[in-house]
C-alpha cells in the first residue's frame, strides 16, 4: 500500500467532507487531475478540487435510493501526482486503483480528462465498460495523437478483452461509426436522439443484456454527455445532451453488485461558476448509492 500512497498527494477538502480512514472504507475518492491531450477547452486539472468544494453544499439524503451518507463509508484519498506524459499518468493511475481494488475497495475516479478511464481499465479489467459520452474517443488518431481524449477507447479496446457500450452519444466521425461497425460483436451505442424520441428504455434494455452476461462492470461518465445547459463547463461541449435524471434512471435501472468501480471526468470548470462541477459532484454521490444500495 506504500507504494500506493507514495503516488498520491493529500487534499484539505474532501469529497462530502468524509473523513472515513482508509483501512474501514468502502468507497475510496481519488483525484486524477490529467489534462494534457485537450483539443479544446482545457482546465480539467482543477476538476477534482471544484467538484469536492462543491460536494460540500449538497444534501445527503437521496429520495431516488432513500439513503443518506451513513449508509456508505467514503475515504477521499487526495489526488495522483501523475506524470509528464500521457503512458506516465495512465501508469500512476492503473497502479493506484490496482491496490484498492486489491484491498477489496470500490474505486471512484475524479477527473481530469476522460483519458483517465484508460487507466481505470488497465487496473480493473473488466468485462463491460459503459460509457456516457457525447463523443465515442474511438478515432485512430487525433492530429497525429494516438495517444489521446479521443482515441484512448480505442486503444483500451485493442489491449484488453471487454465489451464497450457507449450511452448519449451525438458528436461523432463516420470512422468512429465504420470502426463500430466492425466491431459490433464487442461495441454498441445508444444516441442521444435515441433516448429522447424512445425514453431511457432502449438504453436499460441494451446495457442489461450485456450487463448480466459480464462478471465486472465499469462506468464511466464524461460529463459532455450532458446537455451544454446543464454541463456548460466541459472540455468539449456539444447540444442535444442528456439530463442528470437520464443518467441516474438508467444507472439505477441496471447496477449491482458487479459494478467494479466508476469515474467522473472532463468538467474544466473556468466555464462556469459552479454549476458542471456541482452536477459531476451529485452524480457521483447518487452512483455511490445506486451501487450500495444494490450490493
Amino acid at each position: 500500500m506504500s507504494r500506493m500512497f507514495d503516488l498520491l498527494k493529500p487534499t484539505l477538502q474532501p469529497y462530502m467532507d468524509q473523513t472515513t480512514p482508509y483501512e474501514v472504507a468502502d468507497y475510496i475518492i481519488i483525484g486524477a487531475p490529467m489534462d494534457i491531450t485537450a483539443s479544446y477547452r482545457g482546465g480539467t486539472d482543477k476538476a477534482p478540487d471544484s467538484i469536492r468544494s462543491e460536494s460540500t453544499f449538497l444534501e445527503s439524503f437521496s429520495p431516488r435510493t432513500s439513503m443518506d451518507l451513513n449508509d456508505i463509508s467514503i475515504c477521499d484519498l487526495g489526488d495522483i501526482r501523475g506524470g509528464e506524459t500521457y503512458e506516465e499518468w495512465i501508469r500512476a493511475i492503473e497502479t493506484t486503483l490496482s491496490q484498492v481494488v486489491e484491498n477489496g475497495k470500490t474505486p471512484i475516479l475524479i477527473g481530469g480528462e476522460h483519458s483517465i478511464t484508460h487507466g481505470a481499465i488497465r487496473a480493473l479489467k473488466p468485462d463491460l465498460v459503459v460509457s456516457f459520452d457525447a463523443h465515442m474517443d474511438l478515432r485512430d488518431d487525433l492530429f497525429n495523437e494516438r495517444l489521446c481524449h479521443a482515441t484512448f477507447m480505442r486503444r483500451a479496446v485493442e489491449e484488453h478483452d471487454f465489451k464497450l457500450i457507449i450511452i448519449g452519444c451525438r458528436a461523432l466521425s463516420r470512422e468512429e461509426i465504420e470502426y463500430v461497425n466492425t466491431h459490433s460483436d464487442r461495441i454498441s451505442y445508444v444516441s442521444a436522439r435515441e433516448i429522447y424520441l424512445k425514453g431511457v428504455e432502449p438504453a436499460v434494455d441494451a446495457i442489461k443484456k450485456i450487463w448480466e452476461e459480464s462478471t465486472s462492470v465499469y462506468i464511466s461518465v464524461d460529463m459532455d454527455v450532458l446537455d451544454t445547459v446543464h454541463a456548460p463547463a466541459v472540455g468539449n461541449p456539444s447540444p442535444e445532451g442528456l439530463t442528470i435524471t437520464h443518467i441516474l434512471d438508467i444507472a439505477n435501472e441496471v447496477t449491482d453488485k458487479k459494478l467494479q468501480g466508476f469515474d467522473v471526468n472532463e468538467v474544466s470548470p473556468s466555464y462556469d461558476t459552479g454549476l458542471t462541477s456541482i452536477q459531476a459532484a451529485y452524480l457521483l454521490l447518487e452512483l455511490m448509492y445506486s451501487r450500495e444500495r444494490a450490493v
